[in-house]
Parts: C-alpha cells; structure tokens; sequence
C-alpha cells in the first residue's frame, strides 16, 4: 500500500503508485541524474558513504577483487620502495630550508613596544621576586593596606553560595486524544495546543491533528516538542498550513524531521495565504542540513513578509545573514506600520 493513501486518505494529493514501479519506469540516465542530485548533499547520513560523493568511477574491473592478495602487494610496496634521500640531512634543532621571518607593519611594531614597556615596568628585582617568594597571606594582606588596595574587601563579597534547587517542570497532563478532537471539530475556546514530551502518539494521530488544520479557524499557537514526528506527518502538515491563516506560533522542536522535509515546511509557510509569525525547528536527528537544505531554507524565508521569529540552527555565515537581515526588515516594517496606525 502507498504511503500517500495512508489511513484511507489521499493526504499527498497523489496517486497509489507503488515507488519501486516508478524506479522500474526510468530510464538509466535518468536514475543515474537522480542519484547524483541526492549525492549533491555530503552531510546527508541517510545515504550511504559511496553515494554522497558525486564522483562515480565508469571504468571496467581490471579483473577479480581478491582482498588477501592486494593487502600483500600493498605491504609489500611499501617494504621494496626506497626512501627518498633528503638533500640536507637532518639534524637535531637545525632548521632546514628558509627560516619564516614574519613580517609587521608600523601599527603592530608599535603595540609589541608598548606591551614591552608596560611588562619591564612591572617587572621586580630579584630581592624583591624573592621576598615575595617568602611571604605569607598576612604579608600580602598588610602591603595591600599599606597600597590602600584591602583584598579584605574582596573576600567579604565573594563567598561560597550552595547551589540553588529548582524543581522540575511537572509532566504534561493534555490528553492527545481530546485536543486533535477539539482541533478537528474547530472548537473556538481551543486557543493553544500543547503536546510536549507526551510519548506513544501514533503517526495516524498526528496526521489527524495537522490535517484538521485546513478547516481549523481558532487555533493560535501550537507547540510538539520531542514528540518523536516524522516527514510523513509534517508532510500533511506542510499541505494543511498553505490553508490557514489563524495559526501563528509553531513549535516542533527535538523530533526526527530530516533536512528536506523542513525545507518543504519552510516553503509552505512562504505562501501568502498563511500566518504565521513564529516557527521553532532546531534539534532535529540531523543537526548539520548542508548548504543546499540551508539556502533552500534562506530563500523561503525571504520570500516571506509575515515571518518575524525563526528558532533553527544555521551552520552558512552567509545563510545566517540573510535570514536575520530579511527577519529585521520584517521587524521593522510591523514597527513602521504600528507607529502609522497611533498618528
């Protein structure tokens, strides 16, 4: 049974058609073409090493693979090769070759001179490095009065504080059930939908509660933290958020949403039909997305005029500043727009 036709419902808007009959319908190239684009993403851990590289080697086996043999040949051209003779011998604490001279320009010779001045300033006598060698904490104590400088003072306000205790958060007592019920049905007082770190929801479950989204027109904010979601759930999550424009605040944060499928969450957010001002992913199973996820990422949120909070981890300095400089001209444009409507 496909996947899209999961629990009786087309929840992917696409036929029944079974993935390895897609596979068996392409031609080699054009397998060849998608592998190569999937290897576009080193990062990705889901994908054997082999394939990650887009480097495929085309040329015939010369002959029979015989792991033994190679071991003794490789162990053996290691032992027959010479050595490469060194044209200076070497010799212990004598550099070979130009010696690096590193070379300063005005400023820095001028900071490496005042930074010898103020340390042969500070510097003691050896009478004095010894007396002070031999004296005790009463000693010091009595020439910092003498200094007007009292380390008395110090220790009456640093002290030895034992560690406060907070409790711990209480367990979330929402029930799952009742709450995709209220979602469904659209009841108007369900404002807020928090289900974090409830375990055993099903997939079926979340997909209910992300599908009553289409039709929902109350809820506000909604908030799964380690939730263990997965891409088929977010998936029906991406197509019901493109029909909703009450949701304002998501948070998905700690669950097993792979790269792509937050890419494809982040593009549907893009759309104008929609509301959302906040959205926290970051701490998925995969912590480093690569560039490709990343600028796929980048450029839905600068597609998007509504977005004003995004909780993710960017790894691209230049990902980053695109995305916060896109976020503060949303900012600002709400603070423009506010400060119209009070004149």
């Amino acid at each position: 049974m496909s996947r899209t036709m999961h629990f009786g419902r087309d929840i992917l808007s696409a036929p029944d058609v079974d993935l390895e009959d897609l596979l068996n319908a392409l031609a080699p190239s054009e397998i060849d073409s998608l592998v190569n684009e999937m290897a576009a993403d080193p990062d990705d851990k889901h994908l054997p090493a082999s394939v990650r590289t887009a480097y495929h080697c085309k040329k015939q086996a010369t002959g029979p693979l015989n792991r033994d043999s190679l071991i003794t040949f490789i162990n053996d051209e290691g032992i027959n090769t010479p050595e490469k003779e060194e044209a200076v011998k070497y010799e212990a604490g004598v550099k070979r070759g130009k010696v690096y001279v590193p070379k300063y320009d005005e400023a820095t010779l001028a900071l490496m001179k005042r930074k010898e001045e103020v340390a042969a300033a500070v510097r003691l006598d050896d009478d004095e490095e010894a007396a002070l060698s031999e004296a005790t904490v009463q000693d010091l104590m009595i020439l910092a009065e003498i200094l007007d400088s009292n380390p008395q003072e110090f220790i009456m306000e640093a002290y030895a504080d034992p560690l406060k205790y907070y409790e711990p958060d209480p367990p979330n007592t929402t029930n799952p059930k009742e709450a995709i019920n209220h979602v469904v049905d659209n009841k108007k007082e369900c404002k807020e939908v928090c289900l974090n770190n409830i375990a055993g929801i099903d997939e079926k479950d979340f997909c209910d509660l992300f599908d009553g989204l289409r039709q929902n027109c109350s809820l506000v904010k909604l908030s799964a933290v380690n939730c263990e979601i997965n891409d088929f759930a977010i998936a029906t999550l991406s197509l019901a958020i493109e029909n909703n424009n009450t949701l304002k605040s998501i948070n998905l944060e700690s669950n097993r949403i792979t790269p792509d499928t937050l890419a494809s969450l982040f593009e549907a957010i893009a759309s104008t039909t929609n509301g959302v001002l906040e959205i926290h992913v970051s701490n998925q199973a995969q912590s480093n997305m690569g560039y490709r996820v990343e600028s796929r990422i980048a450029d839905a949120i600068c597609k998007n005029n509504s977005l004003l909070k995004v909780g993710i981890k960017f790894q691209f300095a230049e990902v980053i500043n695109r995305v916060e400089k896109h976020l503060i001209s949303n900012l600002d444009r709400l603070r423009k727009e506010r400060a119209k409507n009070k004149h």
